[in-house]
Formats: structure tokens, sequence, C-alpha cells
């Protein structure tokens, strides 16, 4: 599959990505040990491309790919001596999951948000540092979340400055693994099981069997998926965020291998952002059907209408209530997620 940012291999198929993420990040026989740097005290290391690579697997402790990144802000006096490994930035690992250890980096395997960089910096770390995939600069608060909180809203996003900002996001459940591709200057950085286990809970009680799904406000298109996974029979992904919507029908794509749906047709190259009125940007089919709406959730009952569930998965900032009474005139059932 084409990666939509830098058109090179960043994305695979979701199956082959479980049956190699487990070992992806695993030290070898003859990795270095823990370097044990404390990453809040003044970091004083000369570390160069080279340092602390393992001779046999070529992969890297994250601490010294984060320490190379620091000496290197350091010699272009962009960082002051005294600063510390914590103040770089947030590092994120290309394919996510809980790895119970410090992950050792490979080549492209980290995407990383700095509040402090230029972008001649960036594209430096990137050029010279193997294992830094993108650079992604912060803006705004840490707090704030990525995309629009409302179709009223000025859109939130952090800017690319270097090299590509896809990332994945292996999400497990009872009923299987998927993989969720994001733009992550893009889309909101979410790891929250406690939406996972809600939706477990309906699986059990049987509630997705032979059943029509709306997942309102799709993001990604996570809870959309899983929903299929669990065995509805449709599923309607729906977003006022034009860039969510393109991540959710590549991860339509990504997954149709374990999931046994895909993408029929696609419209989404249209240039309006935040939605409006419905517009239906893909369709596909298979073992569920999928229809995919770019909209204000508030006009979506103009096209969708006797939904046995409706998902409403809003920002953490945004008082999700105004929307049930909505969801209900759409679906039997509604689940704050």
């Amino acid at each position: 599959m084409i990666c939509p940012t830098c058109g090179g291999e960043c994305v695979q198929p979701a199956g082959k990505v479980i049956d190699e993420i487990f070992g992806m990040y695993m030290a070898c026989s003859s990795c270095q040990p823990e370097p044990f740097f404390n990453k809040s005290a003044p970091f004083h290391e000369k570390i160069g491309s080279e340092s602390g690579r393992c001779k046999k697997c070529g992969r890297r402790h994250i601490d010294f790919v984060m320490g190379n990144v620091l000496a290197m802000l350091k010699e272009d006096g962009f960082f002051p001596e005294e600063s510390s490994l914590k103040e770089v930035g947030t590092p994120l690992i290309a394919f996510g999951f809980q790895v119970p250890y410090p992950p050792r980096l490979g080549k492209k395997s980290l995407v990383l948000i700095m509040d402090s960089v230029t972008k001649e910096l960036a594209g430096k770390i990137v050029a010279g540092i193997p294992e830094v995939k993108g650079v992604i600069k912060r803006k705004g608060l840490q707090s704030q979340s990525i995309g629009i909180l409302d179709t009223g809203a000025t859109p939130h996003t952090y800017e690319l400055l270097a090299g590509c900002d896809v990332r994945c996001d292996v999400v497990s459940s009872i009923f299987g693994e998927l993989c969720i591709y994001k733009n992550q200057s893009r889309i909101h950085i979410e790891f929250n099981n406690s939406k996972i286990q809600k939706l477990e809970g309906l699986y059990l009680g049987g509630e997705f069997d032979n059943s029509v799904v709306l997942d309102g406000f799709c993001g990604p298109g996570t809870l959309g998926l899983l929903s299929v996974a669990g065995g509805a029979r449709k599923v309607i992904f729906n977003d006022a965020w034009l860039p969510a919507l393109r991540n959710t029908i590549l991860n339509i794509r990504v997954n149709s291998g374990i999931l046994g749906v895909d993408i029929e047709s696609e419209n989404c190259g249209q240039n309006k952002l935040i939605g409006d009125e419905p517009v239906l940007v893909a369709k596909g089919g298979g073992k569920a059907e999928i229809l995919v709406y770019h909209a204000d959730i508030r006009k979506l009952d103009m096209e969708v209408k006797d939904c046995d569930i409706c998902l409403i998965d809003t920002f953490p900032s945004v008082n999700p209530a105004g929307f049930i009474s909505l969801c209900r005139e759409m679906a039997k059932k509604v689940m704050v997620i």
C-alpha cells in the first residue's frame, strides 16, 4: 500500500503488522543492556548516529535515539547544554502497542512531536538519525485535541516539518486485533482501553449480531471497525473532519484481510475540510456493508435512519450530552464511549 504522506511503504496490511509486532522492538541476544540514562537530569553524553547500535540487529535503545536528537540540537545551539532527555519531545513509535519493555528501534520507527524545533533542524534530524521517521511541531497546549471540536470551530493541527507523520496503533480486543493508521499531525493522539471495553460489553451481550451501527464521530475509524469485527452487518462511519475520514478509508483497506470488507468506491478528494450536509465519500462491502459520510452529525439524519446502535465518542473537552437526543432520532440505542 502507498503511504498517503511520503508515498513509501509506511503502510502495511494489518495481518503482516500483527504477525511481526511482538518481536518488532525486542532486544536481540547481542543488544547492549539498558543504558539507564536519567531522563530528568542534564544530559551531557556525546551521542552520534552509531552510538549504542547493535552490531547484529542494527537497532538502538530508544534512549540512545533521543540522546542523539538532543546532541544534535545542542550542537546547533538550539538547546542549552543543561537540557535533559525529557525536554526533547514526545516520542511515538511507528507501530504502537503496549510494549512491556523499552523499545529497540530500527530504521524509520519513531515519529517525534517537539515543542521547540525549526524546519531546518527537523530536516537535519530526519536525514541524520536513521530511526527518526518524521518530526512534527506541536502547536498550542499539549492538552488541546488535534482536529475540530465543532463544525464552527477553527481546526487545531500540528505541523509536519520533515519526513512522514503516518504511524499505526495496534488495537486489541476480545474479538481480535486491528491496525489503525493516523496522520499524527492531523489526528488526535489517544490510548484509551476503556472505550474498547465498552464495545466488548456490547459484543458479549450479543448486541452487534446482525446490527446496524453508526460511529458518529469516527475519527480514524477505530470503533466502527471493531463493530465490524464484532459482527455488525452494516457500519456507518461519520466525521466532520475530512483528514479523519481519509484515515478511516485507509484503515478499512488495511484491515480488509482480517475483517472481510473492503472499499468499493471512494470520492474523498474534495477540498472542504469541515463537513456540513452529508456527503457520502466512500462505500464498501463484503461481510458487512460500509458507508462513510462527511457531515455535521446534526444534519446526518438527512441520510441516516433506523440504526440499532449509535456510538458517540467526542473529544474529552466536549460534552456529549447535547448529541444524545439528536442521535436517538437515528438509532434505537445510543452509547457514549
